[in-house]
């Protein structure tokens, strides 16, 4: 599966870095901060979207069951229906959700229901 771009930065020594790594300024002389080649830079649409990045807090399976309340079975169910927010892959085997999402769902259940 392809790596998703991000447009987080990693703190590297300068012995770390690659041909291909960007370096950007930090603002200790001892650190210095690279963008990793697979890490794309985000266009416009995209930065808009991330806005608020440091806002977003992802849930692990675990935390999402808990709080809908329903089985893994269940929520894989309601994603494949375009029902439910898909999780957001975070490694090769990793998967979360965005909080947000997951609280905007719960709350449009709620109104549905009422």
């Amino acid at each position: 599966m392809p790596s998703v771009p991000t447009g987080r930065t990693i703190n590297a020594a300068p012995s770390d870095l690659n041909n291909h790594d960007q370096v950007f300024a930090s603002s200790s002389p001892h650190i210095t901060t690279r963008r990793l080649h697979s890490q794309k830079s985000v266009g416009t649409e995209e930065q808009e979207f991330l806005g608020n990045f440091d806002e977003v807090t992802f849930l692990r399976l675990p935390e999402v069951k808990e709080i809908t309340g329903l089985s893994k079975s269940s929520l894989y169910a309601l994603i494949q229906e375009k029902s439910f927010p898909a999780p957001v892959r975070l490694g090769a085997r990793t998967v979360a959700w965005v909080r947000s999402e997951v609280r905007q769902w719960a709350l449009e259940r709620i109104r549905a229901s009422r």
